[in-house]
């Protein structure tokens, strides 16, 4: 065998050290070890705003009532962006492959004041766990941008809905950011114990905790959590070393279905 466990027991002691009042606590000779892991999280490209949505309003926006966007149509308006990811099978679905689990932001504009509507995004997250996230955006001013909270790698639709005419809009674009997910579950900034860009170390990253919600709905975070670098991605690596508080469950391991 080329890989096998250390061991299948909770918790692993070293050394043979040992009194009388720590036996009587823990069972066990010596101390315990608690192992640390190193994540590559990948190569992640630039962010891109239309990444996968690029529309120009009219009859590519939802008046009083649905649209719903997939891989089907990939390559033609509003899915026609140059940096679009070619569609693959996934799980049986069409889906547009992200490459390293990200998470998105929905920007939609008006001449002078935005037409609410909601983004939902469907799709699967690094583990092939079902996932969406809902991205409701208000009316008012001539912007509005909403950024993600969940790491998506593969995306099989995008659902816009809106009660009034959102046709109105000039434009509703969808694309990544540079909010990464993390590939184990991290509930405590104790776990969480370095960052690394391009092999250098980064102090000043943003950390968004594992989203404990259970169940998890599509206005929920991240189950394992999320981590933004202080440089923009560009292809370089990013390497992170991480605590795994609970190796034995599925949801410090894998995650849980995302809503």
């Amino acid at each position: 065998m080329s890989k096998m466990n250390i061991s299948y027991a909770e918790k692993v002691y070293a050394g043979g050290g040992y009194s009388p009042g720590l036996m009587s606590l823990t069972g066990r000779r010596g101390v315990q070890v608690d192992f640390i892991t190193k994540c590559l999280l990948g190569s992640p490209i630039a962010t891109n705003a239309t990444g996968i949505l690029k529309s120009t309003g009219s009859t590519q926006l939802p008046n009083a009532a649905t649209i719903v966007y997939t891989p089907a149509t990939s390559g033609t308006a509003p899915l026609n962006d140059a940096g679009i990811p070619t569609p693959v099978i996934y799980h049986s679905v069409l889906c547009w492959p992200i490459a390293v689990p990200r998470a998105f932001t929905v920007t939609v504009n008006h001449a002078s004041s935005v037409v609410a509507m909601t983004v939902t995004i469907a799709g699967f997250d690094k583990y092939g766990e079902a996932m969406s996230e809902l991205f409701t955006i208000t009316a008012g001013t001539a912007s509005r941008t909403v950024a993600g909270k969940k790491a998506f790698f593969y995306i099989k639709s995008i659902t816009l809905t809106a009660a009034g005419d959102a046709t109105a809009n000039t434009a509703c674009n969808v694309g990544w950011n540079d909010v990464l997910g993390l590939p184990y579950k991290v509930a405590l900034k104790s776990d969480f114990i370095s960052a690394y860009f391009n092999d250098i170390v980064d102090t000043t990253y943003t950390l968004v905790l594992a989203d404990v919600t259970s169940p998890a709905t599509t206005s929920t975070g991240d189950v394992r959590g999320t981590i933004d670098n202080a440089s923009a991605c560009d292809g370089s690596a990013i390497w992170v070393w991480l605590h795994v508080a609970d190796p034995n469950s599925k949801i410090g391991l894998v995650g849980i279905t995302q809503a």
